[in-house]
């Protein structure tokens, strides 16, 4: 009907990625103020910044698909290559971490 901006497929999985972590800012303010249960402020915290983090990838990659003149398959595989690349790495550093602050 042509009443919205004429996004193509890439711009709107680009737009859907950063719009899609939610920030749960309040959330956690009104928890401290209720003084909740310190899990569950633990278990809010930890979701929102993984939840970021999925999001940061998902846009970077979208970004970057349809740069080269490889075949769709090959882009998509690429894509998940990276992202198991990341989600892999950032599990050994917070491990690592941990153990290092549980050691000290």
């Amino acid at each position: 009907m042509g009443w919205s901006f004429p996004f193509t497929f890439k711009d709107s999985w680009a737009f859907g990625s950063l719009i899609s972590a939610t920030d749960p800012v309040a959330v956690l303010s009104i928890f401290k103020q209720m003084d909740a249960d310190e899990n569950l402020y633990a278990i809010v915290f930890g979701e929102s910044i993984f939840n970021d983090a999925i999001s940061i990838v998902m846009y970077k990659t979208v970004i970057s698909m349809g740069e080269s003149d490889s075949s769709i398959i090959s882009q998509i595989g690429s894509a998940a290559g990276k992202f198991l690349v990341i989600f892999i790495g950032s599990i050994l550093v917070g491990a690592m971490t941990a153990l290092i602050v549980a050691f000290i």
